[in-house]
């Protein structure tokens, strides 16, 4: 454990864990505490090195704070070029209650989940942690739901030199299905608008938005759609109809958005897939000057 003072207030948490450490207990208990030892001096070289404070040990991995979210991120990469044994990690930031030198708050369960998501090698920073870094080359994971927490967090991968770039999909919950990406800016005085298309949806199988051009029919739109994506577990898809001139390509432009290929759209009855639809939300982008229309499947 560290002896310095531990950070307070709003705070960046490092998780490691090393993958598959069970199955080398089990198969070979003696080159696994050795690897142990190594593992526990760069992790604890690394975080030091940085002004990190660890402080708890998680059997096969270590918890540790830091003032710096880039000070996270450097030890993070540091203790990875440095590690034999394959360790994920996870970055998260917010704020935590300091009690006895143990820290408490949601953000360690945020951190926590971040990385369960990933793999040996690789080091996951969650959206809290990414918007506060500069400096630092991030891929852009997308929103991912994580067991325990409520809503999609953004996980991000650090890539630096002498990192293993390449991984298998991230083991989250699930991918969010559905193609709407997450708004970039936030909606403000809108929610008694959001209320009454949200009441009008769970009504009414189509909803349509009008307004002249300019006014905020797609962005109304695209924050009701999100707002209401946990109650439809086949995800939220928007359709962009602004192209389409020819009544006879909706039906493609809808199922191309579902993933279906050119050559297997042809002779598929639009209407009578909806009537058997799973439980899906679909939005139509009509165009700037025409209607926004919510059809829920």
């Amino acid at each position: 454990m560290s002896t310095g003072d531990p950070p307070s207030g709003v705070v960046t948490f490092l998780f490691t864990d090393i993958e598959g450490s069970t199955h080398r207990w089990e198969t070979d208990a003696d080159a696994m505490r050795a690897a142990l030892l190594v593992h526990d001096k760069a992790l604890r070289d690394a975080i030091e090195a940085h002004e990190g404070f660890l402080f708890s040990h998680t059997g096969d991995g270590v918890v540790a704070a830091f003032n710096s979210p880039k000070s996270a991120v450097d030890a993070a990469v540091q203790a990875q070029l440095a590690l034999e044994l394959p360790v994920r990690m996870g970055i998260a930031t917010g704020e935590a209650e300091l009690r006895d030198r143990d820290y408490f708050g949601t953000v360690l369960n945020r951190a926590a989940r971040v990385m369960g998501a990933g793999h040996g090698g690789q080091i996951l920073v969650a959206d809290s942690t990414a918007r506060l870094l500069s400096g630092v080359d991030l891929i852009d994971l997308g929103p991912r739901r994580l067991r325990d927490v409520p809503m999609p967090v953004g996980v991000f991968q650090v890539r630096a030199p002498g990192l293993q770039a390449e991984f298998p999909p991230l083991t989250a919950l699930d991918t969010t299905p559905g193609n709407l990406r997450p708004a970039t800016t936030t909606l403000i005085g809108r929610e008694s608008e959001i209320g009454e298309v949200e009441a009008a949806v769970k009504a009414h199988r189509l909803v349509t938005l009008t307004g002249v051009g300019g006014v905020g029919k797609t962005r109304l739109a695209i924050q009701t759609a999100a707002d209401m994506l946990p109650r439809y577990r086949d995800g939220v898809w928007l359709v962009e109809l602004a192209s389409v001139r020819d009544p006879a390509g909706v039906t493609e432009a809808v199922l191309g958005a579902f993933g279906f290929a050119n050559g297997a759209i042809r002779g598929i009855d639009l209407v009578a897939m909806m009537k058997n639809a799973p439980q899906a939300f679909l939005k139509l982008f009509c165009g700037e000057n025409t209607g926004k229309m919510l059809v829920k499947l």
